[in-house]
């Protein structure tokens, strides 16, 4: 399923804008942000003509506690109304960007302290210049800093591009009228991007330019902000044509359709730089919105935008959300490559362990094991450095039983320490093992390493993985790629109720993985709850549905999950034909708005426990789904009746106190389940949806048995003594 998306740019500006307040940080991962008292967000939130206080109230009684940002909510004012109003409504934002997406630059001036106000009689203007090189380059908007006070209702305010400040040719125009709600306002000058526009371009490189502002009021009118002095190096003001030593406060958006991740590119520095400048002072600010299932090629350069946007502002997360499981084409790589290795070329690669990596168990490496004749071995050593002058482990394998055999080295290791790996011909048989797996060349799966063939360095990286047993290029092999880059928080989507009327089979062999790599990696995991229909693909989920969906992530131990979608997309240039979402096309509410606001509300009372447990196991009784595990006889808890469809997820908290949850799998019927404790404890508690404190559960100690009800798809969590 699509995400939008939505275009981006990449930039050049200034600006002098700094401060950090933040949101912290929120066991039982360290790196998930805090939203309290639960993680519950919605995709796809009012467009900007539809953000106003009223939509936003909506989103925070649907009790949602957070917003990912789309829907062209895109821009620096755009967003903008979205933190103010996200902040009135005691919610968060994860902002995102058309240069997050697509290439731009970004002409920028943010001085103010001076001005001039509108009026019938009066012209204000301002040069600027055009990106001083390259093609097919559209001028998308410009804002302007308007104090809104000063623009009175149904007056307007037009706002003219033009080739120069004789207005030959207008490159375009585009209007605002009071009321305005906000003091930055924006004038579209170029049509919404889509690919109707593929190649619309309408402005120059290394050219100057010239935008002019009126207004339909002989009175003096919106104040007009502007810097006290000539701050712009590319222009100047210009008051009813005549060159002033003064700049407009601007923001002048430059966009070509192309992707900002093209040709080995991404994002530049300079304009997440601008990002952080524009938002991170924002109380409603949870984090950036980077990017939606990417693949892995990507996946080093959002790193490295990760990575930059964290060191401006340690304070937020970055947010990137991963394909599903059922997804095709996860790798986005050519054919791989690969080499030999032989007693003449070994073969190396340098590496940068993690900050929660103090030991390497294992390395897993890629070859053709049928290459290895009888005698031949490959000997992997772990060195301190490509300089080779302390050996910490080595390993050797004879007679792998896959291509992608486990180096046993059992090696103490420092967190974020570069270390170097040499794999070894032993000399034995044709004195050749290959190919050894790596990527091509100038495509990348390490920012903090590279591949060695021969002791000379090569612009690509092996395959291999630390403290793993995976299959290459599989959706784990994926998912542990992106977890390796070390993210605030794993996010995935899977939508598993198809229009047919079936269930996708892989549903909870998705979530196996999702929690296997999470808990690896050491972070939460949130995940994406179906909440719209796609006409051919997807039906609308019940509410049955959408609870199973919230409570089977829950009992996985997801610590957040978010609505796809809030609002209905009506966007057919992406031939998808959304309908029936949270809100509907019109902007009234679905028959799921209760629904979720009901569920919603129930997690959040249950909140403050979830947050605070470990998973430590997950079971399933009745027909055990693929990839799943079967409820082991042994286990503490067992069902009476173990051919019910349930799942059991076993958690602990940080002073190792036990807690159950049961999640009826059953999407259609409601469920009484009893199970048998074993030891008997003396009381068994559940964790109240109404008020999240402990209320005690049926339970009979003299039976050591308990008993609940279930609805369809509801999940119920208990706590069992202290001690116990």
């Amino acid at each position: 399923m699509k995400k939008f998306k939505m275009a981006a740019m990449s930039i050049i500006c200034t600006l002098a804008l700094s401060c950090s307040i933040g949101v912290g940080l929120n066991k039982a991962s360290a790196n998930s942000a805090t939203v309290s008292p639960f993680p519950i967000g919605i995709f796809y939130p009012p467009e900007p003509a539809e953000t106003n206080d009223a939509a936003y109230a909506d989103i925070a009684n649907l009790n949602a506690t957070f917003i990912v940002g789309t829907n062209n909510v895109v821009s620096h004012a755009s967003n903008e109304r979205a933190l103010q109003y996200a902040a009135a409504h005691g919610l968060k934002l994860l902002v995102h960007d058309f240069g997050l997406e697509l290439k731009s630059e970004l002409a920028v001036q943010t001085i103010a302290g001076d001005g001039w106000r509108a009026r019938s009689d009066r012209t204000i203007g301002q040069t600027f210049a055009s990106p001083a090189s390259g093609t097919g380059w559209y001028l998308e908007h410009v804002a302007l800093k308007v104090d809104q006070s000063t623009l009175p209702s149904n007056v307007k305010l037009k706002l003219c591009v033009y080739d120069s400040p004789s207005k030959v040719n207008t490159v375009g125009c585009d209007a605002v009228t009071g009321p305005l709600d906000n003091d930055l306002i924006e004038f579209q000058i170029a049509p919404n991007l889509n690919p109707t526009y593929a190649s619309y371009t309408n402005i120059d490189a290394n050219k100057t330019y010239y935008m002019e502002l009126q207004t339909n009021t002989s009175k003096e009118g919106a104040l007009i902000a502007a810097s006290p002095n000539d701050s712009y190096p590319g222009g100047q003001a210009y008051l009813n044509g005549v060159p002033q030593a003064k700049d407009l406060y601007f923001e002048i958006r430059y966009s070509q359709l192309a992707s900002a991740y093209g040709q080995g590119g991404r994002t530049p520095d300079a304009y997440l730089d601008t990002l952080v400048g524009f938002y991170q002072s924002h109380p409603a600010l949870l984090g950036y919105n980077l990017k939606d299932e990417p693949t892995v090629d990507l996946m080093v350069r959002l790193q490295e935008a990760q990575e930059r946007l964290k060191a401006k502002d340690p304070a937020h997360m970055v947010y990137a959300n991963l394909l599903p499981s059922s997804a095709e084409g996860l790798f986005g790589f050519r054919p791989m490559a690969g080499e030999y290795v032989t007693p003449l070329q070994p073969l190396g690669q340098t590496f940068r362990t993690g900050p929660n990596v103090s030991s390497i168990n294992t390395i897993q490496m890629y070859f053709d094991r049928s290459q290895m004749a009888s005698g031949e071995a490959l000997k992997l050593t772990l060195w301190d450095s490509l300089a080779k002058t302390v050996k910490i482990a080595e390993s050797t394998v004879s007679s792998p039983t896959t291509n992608w055999p486990q180096f046993s080295l059992n090696a103490a290791v420092s967190p974020n320490t570069s270390y170097y790996m040499e794999l070894t011909h032993n000399g034995a048989g044709d004195q050749s093992v290959g190919w050894v797996i790596r990527t091509n060349a100038g495509e990348k799966w390490e920012m903090d390493g590279t591949a060695y063939v021969g002791g000379t360095p090569i612009d690509a990286d092996f395959w291999f993985t630390i403290n793993q047993n995976i299959t290459p290029q599989s959706y784990e092999d994926y998912v542990y790629r992106w977890v390796s880059k070390h993210p605030d928080v794993l996010v995935f989507d899977h939508y598993p109720f198809l229009e047919s009327g079936a269930n996708r089979s892989d549903y909870f062999e998705n979530l196996e993985i999702i929690r296997r790599q999470a808990q690896l990696g050491q972070i939460d995991f949130w995940s994406y709850i179906q909440s719209v229909g796609i006409t051919g693909t997807y039906r609308v989920p019940s509410k049955e549905e959408m609870r199973y969906q919230i409570y089977t992530n829950l009992v996985y131990g997801a610590k957040g999950y978010i609505y796809f979608t809030y609002w209905t997309p009506q966007n057919a240039v992406w031939n998808e034909p959304f309908h029936n979402g949270i809100i509907l096309p019109d902007g009234t509410k679905n028959s799921s708005y209760p629904w979720a606001r009901e569920i919603n509300g129930e997690v959040l009372k249950l909140g403050p426990s979830l947050t605070s447990l470990t998973s430590q196991a997950v079971y399933h009784t009745g027909t055990i789904p693929n990839g799943s595990a079967a409820l082991p006889a042994n286990f503490f808890w067992q069902p009476t009746d173990s051919t019910q469809p349930a799942v059991i997820g076993y958690f602990t908290n940080g002073s190792g106190r036990k807690y159950i949850m049961v999640v009826n799998r059953d999407t259609a019927n409601s469920h009484t389940l009893t199970f048998s404790l074993t030891p008997k404890p003396l009381t068994v508690s559940e964790i109240s949806k109404a008020t999240g404190g402990e209320v005690a559960a049926d339970y009979n100690s003299v039976t050591g048995q308990l008993t609940a009800s279930f609805a369809p798809g509801e999940g119920k969590l208990f706590a069992l003594p202290e001690g116990y």
